[in-house]
Formats: C-alpha cells, structure tokens, sequence
C-alpha cells in the first residue's frame, strides 16, 4: 500500500471519526421563512444592538426582529441590502446597498452619504461590508473602502481592485483581485503576508497563533504569518472542499461557524479539532447558509438563501433519535465501553463507538425498559422479560408478563429482584450470570418504582395506588405488606414516584416531593427541595452521578445542584421549554451517560448537560414596543431602537376619544423563540394578572376616564418570569368632565345662586311692600265707602221713614174722604213703592256684603294686628246689620201679594230660572228701565241687556216678541 493511499485512508477516517458528535445529537432550531418576515430572499448580514433588537440585511430592504415579530424597513430607493452594523456611540445603525450607504436614526429616519462622497468616486456597485471601529465606519465596496468618521468621508482605493474585506483585531483586510492579502495602514493598502499561493477567493480570516487562518470558497486551509503560508487542518479542508465556503466566524467559545453554499453550516472547535455539521437533515430550511451571526445570547443566527435559522449551539439540551437509528419513544439508555445501549417503546438498539447508526437487536420487539449491570454482565427489562445484552446479541434469560427493571439485594449481595407488571421476581446471581429463580408470592401490583431500604425492606410506589411496603421471609419467596402510618398524608388516587436521593428514600407525588423516615415510619417533607417545588404535581425526582438532583414538575422544571451535602441551589432548565416533548407516558432519565443525562422523549430521548446550563441564561429586558390607540388609528407611543431609551417612560395622557388601547410587547428571548409566555394587567381595570398567553399584544376596550398602570410580564424556557417597568398613562375626560368645566361648573353656580338670591330677595321685600300698601289703601277706601254708604242709608231710611209716615197720616185723614177704589189704588201704589224700596235695600245689603268678604280677605293678608282688629269690628257691625235673605224674603211675599203671586207662578211655570232670572223678572214687572235695573243689580247696562237674552232664551220666546210685554201681561 503506498503512503499516499494510507495517507488518504487515515484522512477519511479522522474525517468520519470527527463528524461524529453531528450524527449523534443535534441542535435545537428554530426556521424563519420569508412568510414569516414577509420579505425577500437572500439574507446576508446580522446586527444587534444594545437592547438586542436584531437587523437583518435582506433582498428588499432592513429586517428588524424583537423576540416577538418582524418588520420590514425598505428604503427609498428599493435597493437590496448587503451589509448592517450598529454603533453604539451615535445609536446609529449603518447600512450599505446597491450604489448607496448611510444610516438609520431616531424612529427609522435614513440619512444616505453618498452626497459627502466626492463626485469621481460615486460610481460603485454593492457595499458588501460594514466594519465600525471606535469612531471610524467603514464600507468595502469592490472599488474601495469608503471611511465615515466625524462628518467626514474619504476614499480608499487598490489599482486593479479588491475581492472581499475583513476586519480582524481592530484592522482591516482585503484581497486584491489578484488574489494578495492586503492591510490598510495610514491610509493605504499594503501586503499583510508573503504572497498566497492560491488565487482564490478568501471566504474568512481567523487570527491563530500570531498569524492567520485563511479559508477559502475552495475549501482551501492556510496558515500564514511573516514566515510563509502552510495548509492547516486538513480534515476539515477535506470536508468543506467542493461546498463552496460564504462566511467564516469566530465564535465566543473559539468555535469556528463556517456557512456554505451547498452542505449548509459546519461548527469546528479549534482546540479540539472537532466538526459538527448542521444541514437540511438537523433542521435547516435550506443548506445554502450565506453567513452566520453569534447573538448575545450565543445563539447562533444563520443566514441563508431563502430564509434565516436559529440554532442554538449553547443549549444544553440534544435531540437523539431517528437519525442515529433510534425509533419510537425512550425509556432508558446505558452507555460502555464499546458503546451504548437505549431501550424505547420499538425495543433495544446499540450504538457501536464510531458509527452513525445503532443497530436494532433482532429478538427484542415491543417496549423495553430499565437497563442494568449486574456481575459485569448488562441486562433490559422487556415487555416479554429479561433480557442479556451482549453488543448486538440480545438473549432473553426469563419470560415473565412484562419486567420493568431488576436490581441486586443489598441486604442479600447474591440475590437480585425485579418489578413487573404483577409484582416482584426474585433471580439468583451465580458469578456473573443470573438465573431465575421463582416469582415472589404475597404482592400483585405493577412495581415498575421499587427501592430496597436499609433494613431490607422493598419498597413499593404504584403511580394510581400509592406507596406499599413489603418485607421479604428468609426464603426471599414470600413478601409480607405492612401498615406504613404515613400512608395517610399522601393522596394514593395520584402518582406515586419512588427513588433515592442522597442514600434517602424520596417521593415525587401530586402535592410535593416527600422522604421517608424510616425511623418513625413516616413520611415527611424533604426540606431541601420542597420550599422550592411547593404543592405541586411532580412528575419526575431522581439525582444524577454528579449528585444534582433533577425535578420536572407542573410548572417547575430544573435541577438542583448541590454546594454541600446539605445546601443545594435549584437552577432552572432548558428542558422546560421541550417538557411537552418528554414521554409522558413513562418518564425516565437515564444517570449512565457522559456528559449529562438522557430523558425519555416522545421520539428517543432528550440528552442534556447541566454544566452547558448557565451558558444558555441571559438577562434579557421586557419593553413596551409601541401603545396604540386603536380606534383612532394613532400612535401614543414607540419606543426607537436607535436611541437609548430611559428605563421609565414618562406618564402619557391619551384623549378622550382613546377607547381602544393597544399595548405591544417586546421580549428578546431569543433562545425560546417558540415558548415564550406573557400575561398582563392594567392597575385601575384588573384586579390581577391574566392567564398566561403566546400573543405579545394586549388590548383594552371600552376604558373609562381615569388613572392606570400598565404592567407585562414574559415566562421564559426556563420558567423564569421577567416583569417590565409599568406604564402609567391618564385617559382624559370629555371637557364636560374635566377638571377645569366642573370649576367653571362651581363657580357658575355660585355666581347663580348669589344673582337668585339677591333677585328673590329683591322681589320679596317689594312684595311684601306693595302688600301692605295695597292692604292698607284698601281698608281706607273700603271704611271710608262704608261711612258713606252707611250715611246715605241712614238719610234715606230717615227719609222713607218720615215719608212712609206722612203718608200714613194723610191715608188716615183721608181714608174717611176718598173712596174705596182710590184708596185700593193708592194702597197699590204704595205697595209698590214698599217693593221698590225693599229691593233697594237687598241690593244694598249685597253690595254691603261683598265689601264684608273683600274686608275679610284684606284680614288675612294683613301683617298690621291694629288693622286686623278694626277690620274685624266692622265686619262684626255689618253683621249686625246684614239681612239680606230675610230682606228679599219680604220683598217677594210683598210683591207677590200686589202682583198676584207672580214669583210664584213663574218658578212653577218655568223651574230652571235662577234667583238673578227671577229678580231679572221682577225689576221687568216694575217697568224699570235697562238702566235702572242695572244700578240696582250692579251691573253694567252690557251685563243686563246679556241677562236678558239669556232670559228670553229660557222662556222660550221667539225672535220679536217683547220681553218686558210678556212680563207685564204674565
């Protein structure tokens, strides 16, 4: 064999050796397609800056990612984007395109520089990089290298041209077109090494041990330094040929990301000369990566043709199933020398040190179950029984109804028992085999968690039936259940989880985690762990070789790790953001691996490494990314990326109007893109945080005026719970409700109040003046009207006296003289006279009684009690004098003896007639004028002549006939 081929032999076969860890586990990783950021293809460059917003260059235009959504920046002039950075000192982010360069600011605004560019140095195409160093920016163009410093720009240029840039250990390279690696040095370009022997294109420079590493898109390796060039790393050269190399970069952890054109992403550890490739297979959309970009988080973010991934190389946590083999769910995996064995719901598979794949064992179809050493002999519970595992043999040594696992006797070194699915089979170890010895009587319950105590005692935790303890006879065929008094304090109708931790029997139950003491024989709470679970369902309680102690439970899941035997510190984990992934059906992990532990999955297994847990915690803030104010389509508020931002945000007064108010949130957990958890609560409206949630916005509707506090919080993959600064905001009242109307409200009032105060005031006291003016004019007129009144009707009565008198002494003189017919006409006559002046009288006493009613009304409005008192003595005299029924009682009996009954007869004759009709009637019968009547009715001439008709109406006279006629001949 010549050395050339054995040299090419061994080159393969470092090659395969080294590929190793890719095939044997991989990265979580997260696809972004352009549906997903909603622009086009080819995404070059990665940026971030200090609030770790991330910025992507893309076909059409800048990408900008939160942790939450995407958005899409294009500029003016609609150019592809090929370069992004961010500078820190000016909050500026720097981008480059086709043609053009410049920078965003404040909220987005770009400023291009191609106008400080001198007029002969505008013409160049796409700006493929932008390195920023302290204050100077630089843009690589094939032209030349355009720097930005101050407010000034200036032009650096190579005769015959340049391929790419690179900035490395504070200095700039590029290659010629030539293929010689330049630096720039005091302006101008000179060579940085001994002229290259390849005229390739650079793909990445990485500084190595006082010189350089060169790659090329070839897949070509070199070492140079002022001694010469040399090929480096051939194996990986080996690997990357014909790929065609993008992008190289130096990760933090001195791992090399190198992204290709055709087999997607390789990582090479330098020191320990290893390669990792991550391709469409591990999860990658695409394999055509154009570069990669190392977060702070240490995620690494791939950018690719059609397309950007996540893939995060710092998380603890490896997938292992079907791509090494391994199919169905796992339960459990032991690793040897040689290789390692797992067992899933398909059966026992084993993985040869140096190959790919495992090899399934032929024989054991159906679930397997617990692996175990016993006597430097390994051995698998199986659903048909026990099995020994000898590389890829597997012989089944017993048949039992289903074996969970089998574990040697403390107390009894050559003996060993295993749980089934109907109780406990004892096996005998006879040097480094097992034979099966019989099945162990007295216990019929499914043991698939059973431990053996220190006094020998088996202890038995059924998930549904709670926790049994048996003890063995000294045949070890017989097992008698004793009462356990702590049985009481755990609810048996839940899971019941049996291990050790710390040589102590422990218990994961639905309430907690709890140990036994086996003293008292009672059950209590294991205080190192239980204040930190609380009463919760835990699913999982076991500890691993490195004593950490690992615990999965509701809404907790981590790992203990121990400082002293009696001091531990919970440090939480990764795998909760995959706890839905773990085989829920029988949970497992699996202690003997290296470098971590192995969980079962729903698909193989889980592998994780706690010592990579810190590596993948990042404090991260949560911002209010913008307010809304929905239903009238506004802004309040926007936080820009460019500028740093204070850590409160001054209190916002939004408008009336602003009814629908919209709060977006920014998270930047970039290492649980897919778990990321958010609730909210809004002080004034909430009387607490809402459930949990994936949407990063909240909306409120229908908000009344008033003060509020806005308060989010994210759950992260590790369960921890960020808070963001609260957003105190005022939605202001209607001006009918502001503080300003209902001043003008109360002093309005106050000015009506004293105005209506004053006017009633006003009002009363001319009232109340006027009343007693009034009052008192009328009580002079009404007494002085009485005074005369009562003269004249005194004189009168005097007067008609006197008359009737003297015509009493002339009737007695003359009664003997005249004749009987004359004295019946002048008896007639005075009759009627007598009637007249009766009548007058009635009126009088009328008038006489309206002046008594209106004397009485002056009375009781009156405020003077002298007045009242002489009021109410002349109501008293008119009293006295007032007769005015009995008057006209007179009047009627005489005139119906002259007029022969005529009142009489009328009110027989015609019943509806009233007394005013029937004096009407009378003063007709007298012959007295329209006038005359009414003075006597006191009434106006109008008023009588109105009587009238309304008389000749109810006598039922017709149109012409004479009223008084018909009166006087009635």
């Amino acid at each position: 064999m010549s050395k050339c081929v054995f040299y090419n032999m061994l080159q393969a076969l470092s090659l395969v050796l080294l590929l190793v860890p890719s095939v044997y586990a991989k990265y979580p990783i997260q696809n972004f397609s352009p549906f997903d950021y909603r622009a086009g293809n080819q995404n070059i460059a990665f940026a971030q800056n200090r609030d770790m917003s991330l910025f992507v260059a893309n076909n059409l235009g800048l990408l900008s990612y939160n942790g939450v959504a995407w958005e899409g920046r294009a500029l003016q002039t609609g150019k592809k984007q090929r370069s992004v950075a961010f500078q820190e000192q000016s909050n500026r982010l720097y981008v480059g395109s086709q043609g053009d360069f410049g920078y965003f600011e404040a909220d987005w605004s770009y400023t291009s520089l191609l106008e400080k560019v001198p007029e002969g140095k505008r013409n160049f195409d796409d700006v493929w990089e932008v390195f920023i160093h302290e204050t100077a920016v630089y843009f690589c163009t094939f032209n030349g290298i355009y720097i930005y410093e101050g407010d000034t720009l200036r032009v650096v240029e190579y005769a015959g041209g340049l391929e790419r840039s690179f900035f490395v250990d504070g200095r700039l390279y590029s290659q010629s077109r030539t293929g010689r690696l330049l630096i720039l040095e005091s302006g101008n370009f000179v060579a940085a090494f001994p002229q290259n022997n390849t005229n390739d294109i650079i793909a990445g420079i990485v500084p190595h041990n006082q010189g350089m590493i060169i790659f090329y898109n070839s897949g070509v390796i070199e070492f140079t330094n002022t001694f010469g060039v040399q090929a480096i790393y051939p194996n990986l050269s080996q690997a990357l040929r014909g790929k065609y190399v993008n992008h190289i970069l130096h990760l933090s952890d001195n791992r090399l990301a190198i992204s290709t054109q055709t087999a997607g992403l390789f990582l090479f550890h330098l020191k320990e000369n290893s390669i990792e490739q991550i391709t469409t297979e591990e999860g990658l959309e695409t394999n055509a990566c154009l570069r990669a970009f190392e977060d702070f988080s240490g995620n690494l973010w791939v950018g690719m043709q059609n397309g950007i991934a996540v893939v995060y190389i710092n998380s603890p946590m490896r997938f292992l199933s079907q791509e090494i083999g391994l199919e169905g769910s796992g339960y459990d995996a032991l690793e040897m020398e040689e290789g390692t064995y797992y067992t899933t719901s398909n059966g026992i598979y084993f993985l040869l040190n140096g190959q790919t794949k495992a090899q399934f064992l032929s024989g054991t179809e159906g679930p397997a179950y617990g692996l175990q050493t016993i006597g430097g002999r390994i051995y698998a519970g199986h659903h048909t029984g026990l099995f020994l595992l000898n590389g890829s043999i597997a012989q089944r040594v017993a048949s039992t109804d289903g074996l969970w696992q089998i574990k040697p006797l403390r107390s009894n070194p050559r003996y060993a028992i295993a749980g089934s699915y109907s109780g406990l089979y004892l096996f005998e170890i006879k040097g480094n085999q097992l034979e099966f010895v019989q099945k162990i009587s007295g216990f019929e319950e499914t043991s698939r968690f059973f431990e053996e105590d220190s006094h020998g005692d088996i202890w038995v935790g059924q998930y549904y039936k709670g926790l049994f303890k048996l003890r063995l006879d000294s045949a070890l065929t017989q097992v008698e259940v004793l009462q356990f008094q702590g049985q009481g304090t755990i609810s048996t109708d839940n899971q019941i989880v049996l291990s050790t931790i710390n040589n102590e029997l422990s218990l994961a139950t639905n309430a907690g985690v709890y140990q036994l003491n086996l003293v008292d024989n009672v059950l209590e709470k294991a205080d190192l762990f239980y204040d930190e679970i609380g009463e919760q369902p835990v699913y999982l309680f076991e500890q691993d070789n490195q004593r950490n102690v690992h615990v999965l439970a509701d809404d907790r899941v981590g790992f203990f790790k121990q400082i002293s035997p009696k001091n531990y510190a919970f440090v939480p984990s990764s795998l909760f953001q995959l706890r839905y992934f773990l085989n829920n059906d029988l949970l497992s992990m699996s202690t003997d691996t290296s470098d971590g532990v192995l969980f079962s999955a729903n698909n193989g297994f889980i592998h994780y490494n706690p010592d990579l847990e810190t590596r993948a915690k990042n404090a991260t803030p949560l911002l209010v990314q913008s307010i809304v104010s929905v239903n009238q389509d506004s802004v309040v508020y926007r936080r820009s990326p460019f500028k740093e931002e204070t850590s409160e945000i001054t209190k916002l007064s939004l408008s009336k109007h602003a009814k629908v108010v919209q709060f977006n949130m920014e998270a930047f957990q970039y290492n649980n893109l897919n778990d990321l958890q958010f609730r909210y609560y809004l002080k004034g409206l909430d009387e607490d945080f809402g459930d949990w949630t994936t949407s990063s916005m909240k909306e409120y509707t229908n908000l009344k005026d008033g003060n509020y506090e806005f308060i989010a919080q994210t759950r992260d993959f590790l369960g921890e719970i960020t808070t963001s600064q609260p957003v105190s905001f005022t939605l202001n009242p209607p001006f009918y409700k502001s503080l300003f109307a209902k001043i003008i409200y109360v002093l309005v009032g106050l000015v009506l109040l004293y105005l209506l105060s004053r006017v009633q005031k006003k009002k009363y006291k001319k009232k109340a003046a006027d009343l007693e003016a009034e009052n008192e004019k009328a009580i002079a007129l009404r007494e002085e009207n009485f005074s005369k009144m009562e003269m004249v009707w005194e004189a009168e009565r005097k007067a008609e006296q006197e008359r009737l008198q003297a015509i009493e002494r002339e009737k007695e003189q003359e009664l003997t003289i005249l004749k009987a017919e004359k004295m019946e006409s002048e008896l007639r006559h005075l009759n009627n006279l007598l009637a007249a002046s009766t009548m007058n009288l009635v009126v009088k006493n009328e008038f006489i009684e309206n002046i008594k009613g209106g004397l009485q009304d002056v009375q009781r409005k009156g405020q003077n009690k002298e007045t009242k008192q002489a009021i109410e003595q002349i109501v008293q005299e008119i009293d006295t004098t007032l007769r005015l029924q009995e008057d006209w009682e007179q009047f009627e009996h005489h005139f119906d003896q002259v007029h022969g009954d005529f009142l009489s007869r009328l009110r027989r004759d015609f019943p509806k007639l009233s007394p005013n009709d029937q004096k009407l009637c009378a003063f007709l019968r007298l012959n007295l004028n329209t006038k005359e009547i009414a003075n006597i009715m006191n009434v106006s001439s109008r008023g009588v002549e109105i009587a009238r008709y309304r008389l000749r109406k109810k006598l039922g006279l017709e149109k012409g006939a004479n009223l008084a006629k018909t009166i006087l001949e009635y």
